[in-house]
This record gives structure tokens, sequence and C-alpha cells, in this order.
């Protein structure tokens, strides 16, 4: 049996586990807890750039989430393109769709998906769903998130690097945060940032968001203003 250990720490700590209950994967969640394919891990501090970098945990609180207007914009370019929920899937089609998004990248992305999402995406350590986004047929863009009891997390999104001007990255978390808020669950967690200025700082841009601090947990964190 997995027992969270009641600990706050600014040090990088680890365990393995093939299965974790739903609410148990709420409170690991809420203690800066992550976890790719069944391995999990908590650490305030990563190497970007040959330097130490402070990561910056955050999680939307959905009751005060809204939309801003160019997100809505987003929504609107996006309505072209079927929206598919389905069980997790890591195949030869997603596999290519990730080594051409990977490019984009200098560093911190794994050499595969397999890395991300391990054996059994859907079904371990907790429940999965991918949302695929399609255009006649093709595929565009595809993102998986885990589900807790009052949480859904973002694992990983990825998209065709042709169509970046649909900004597809984005509109595969406002999909996410759409399908929580029907679910009735409580917070949204998009993954990490950094402190300062990354190409992550797309996910300081949403309304509704809450950071962790070591010290007293999760306060509310302002809203960038640019972007999204």
């Amino acid at each position: 049996m997995l027992v969270l250990r009641e600990v706050r720490t600014p040090y990088e700590d680890s365990f393995v586990s093939w299965s974790v209950p739903p609410r148990l994967m709420d409170q690991l969640w809420s203690g800066a807890w992550w976890f790719l394919g069944t391995t999990f891990f908590r650490q305030n501090m990563i190497a970007w750039r040959g330097k130490p970098a402070e990561l910056l945990h955050l999680r939307i609180a959905l009751s005060r989430f809204q939309l801003s207007p160019s997100q809505r914009r987003i929504v609107r370019r996006n309505r072209d393109l079927q929206v598919i929920l389905r069980q997790p899937v890591v195949d030869d089609e997603r596999r290519q769709l990730f080594d051409r998004h990977k490019r984009r990248f200098a560093e911190g992305v794994p050499e595969a998906l397999d890395d991300f999402l391990g054996p059994a995406p859907g079904v371990h350590p907790v429940p999965g769903i991918e949302f695929d986004l399609r255009f006649n047929g093709r595929l565009l863009a595809s993102s998986y998130v885990a589900r807790g009891e009052n949480s859904l997390a973002s694992l990983y999104g990825f998209f065709d690097p042709e169509m970046a001007d649909r900004s597809l990255g984005i509109y595969t978390m406002l999909l996410e945060i759409a399908h929580a808020r029907r679910l009735g669950l409580r917070y949204y967690y998009p993954g990490y940032a950094l402190s300062d200025a990354s190409c992550m700082d797309y996910k300081k841009r949403f309304w509704g968001l809450e950071s962790y601090e070591w010290d007293t947990g999760w306060r509310p964190f302002p809203r960038q203003i640019g972007g999204v």
C-alpha cells in the first residue's frame, strides 16, 4: 500500500508506483508531486540551459477560470477540427508526430513519447484520457491527461509544427479544462513552468491560476499579461 509522506521539502524526492488511488493522486498533485510513466517525483530546481532554474508548480482553480479574449479566438479558429476523446494509445502515428514536434525545443524533452507516458497510460498509474485533433483524417495534435478524484492533470501535448499558427497546444489545454469543468472537478494541473521567463510561460497566462510555495502551500498566482 502506498502511503503519502507528509513532507514539504525543496529538494528532489521520488518513488515508483504502478497504481495510485484517485484520492491519493489528488493529494500528490496538491503536494507538487508529478510523474512520468510510473516514476513519481517532486523537486523545485531543474537544469535549464546549463544553469539551475527554479520550478514553478501551477494549477488552475476551475471555479475561477474564464476564457481570455485571445483564447476565445483560438477556440473559434479551430472549430473546423474534429475533437476525439479516447483511451490513451502510443503508436507509430503519434510517435512520428511527437518526433516532429520535439524538434522545436533545444532541451527538456525526453527522447521518446513512451518516456512520458509509460507502458499503459490509460490505466497506470491512474486513469488517463487522450485528446486528438484531426483535419480530414490527418492527426494534427494529441494531448494526454490523468484523472484524480477531483483533479485533472495535463501530462503532455504535442502538435504538427506546420500548424503552429493554430495555437494547438493552447487549444488542447482549453479542451482539457472544459472537460474537467463538465466533470465537476476542482483543479486542473497544467504542469510546471519556470519562475523566470522561458518557453513555458504560456502556462502562466490563464485565469484562476495558483502557485505552490514549499513553506505555505498554494496561493493565487497573477495571470501574466500578453500572449493568450
